[in-house]
């Protein structure tokens, strides 16, 4: 989609409306290829205020608004009911104190072979777990300018280390390394989960399931909670008749964003997840209460590409491949590199 659509704003052809995820606006904010929505948003009395303080700035850029934002998709903790109630556990963990108690009880290893047939806990998605881990101990991929790597910092590095306990001493989740944690929660092989609420449809189509879905623990000193959105953008060349018509339906589909939030998200607008409609969608209602601390990805023309450097460098330190610190410092003159392109560049 995104090479189609660099392509279509470069050469001609993009669609008069289109929706860019909150990690790629930068990119395309950055190249002035999408149309300023301020004079739009005045004229039809939207209000900042309607939106998650944090996601309504993760729309715009230079201290211009480019995107309406569409939703919110942050981190959610998925648990097999059906394992909690055998194990004696009568509610999700909150915090990593309860987190461990019950991954403890969930795990399960009849033969004592060390080879656990129920686990307590797998990482599913390194890169949106490691992050939630960072943002609980104050940290991002970049430090606040944006200049420089922060994956070495002291809390990032707090982070991983509370990401290895839970495999190698606690022993209550897998290594990452050979095995499909998501399908093995779908299987009842383990019992907690962490990915996105747009999950949630993929496990109710999972026949014979019993599951619950809640905000994830706060496993740091931070109540952070990672997250996504996708944004309504236009293209900045749009003919004045085409422009209308895609604004006028960028805030229906805005306004009646509860049909969205069926496929798995939760409505960036405040007065839509106050409708009785929005309630009903138990499992998007009820992760909502987490949008008062919510964290995107740092808002950099980079972080697509210095992300696959944090990617690798996760991979190897959770399942032990060389030397940490070595995977690290890989990582970090990687970003660097990059970012002092970017900064040349400009």
């Amino acid at each position: 989609f995104y090479d189609k659509l660099t392509l279509s704003l470069a050469f001609g052809g993009a669609p008069d409306l289109f929706v860019l995820h909150t990690g790629r606006f930068p990119e395309y904010a950055s190249h002035n290829v999408l149309s300023p929505i301020d004079a739009d948003l005045k004229a039809a009395g939207i209000a900042k205020t309607l939106y998650p303080e944090q996601t309504w700035r993760a729309a715009s850029w230079e201290g211009q608004q480019y995107a309406l934002p569409l939703d919110v998709h942050p981190m959610t903790l998925y648990w097999n009911k059906d394992l909690f109630a055998k194990a004696g556990i009568t509610s999700p963990p909150t915090n990593y104190e309860e987190f461990l108690a019950a991954a403890r009880k969930l795990t399960v290893d009849k033969n004592g072979d060390g080879k656990p047939e129920q686990w307590g806990f797998a990482f599913t998605n390194l890169a949106s777990n490691a992050t939630l881990f960072m943002n609980q101990f104050g940290t991002e991929m970049l430090t606040p300018d944006l200049n420089r790597s922060a994956l070495g910092e002291a809390g990032s590095r707090a982070a991983y280390a509370r990401m290895l306990d839970l495999i190698y001493k606690e022993k209550v989740a897998p290594k990452p390394e050979g095995q499909d944690a998501w399908l093995s929660f779908r299987n009842g092989k383990v019992a907690m989960v962490m990915e996105g609420v747009y999950m949630n449809n993929d496990l109710q189509q999972t026949k014979g399931l019993n599951y619950g879905a809640d905000d994830v623990p706060q496993f740091g000193p931070k109540p952070a909670v990672w997250a996504g959105s996708h944004l309504l953008v236009l293209p900045r060349d749009a003919k004045p008749r085409q422009r209308t018509a895609a604004w006028t339906f960028a805030r229906y589909v805005s306004e009646h964003s509860v049909e969205w939030a069926k496929g798995g998200q939760v409505p960036a607008r405040s007065d839509v997840r106050d409708t009785p409609e929005f309630r009903a969608l138990t499992v998007q209602a009820t992760v909502a209460s987490q949008l008062d601390r919510i964290v995107y990805d740092p808002p950099s023309v980079s972080i697509n590409l210095v992300a696959t450097y944090r990617d690798s460098m996760i991979e190897k330190i959770l399942n032990r491949i060389g030397n940490e610190d070595e995977a690290i410092a890989t990582a970090e003159r990687r970003t660097n590199a990059v970012l002092d392109r970017q900064r040349s560049a400009q």
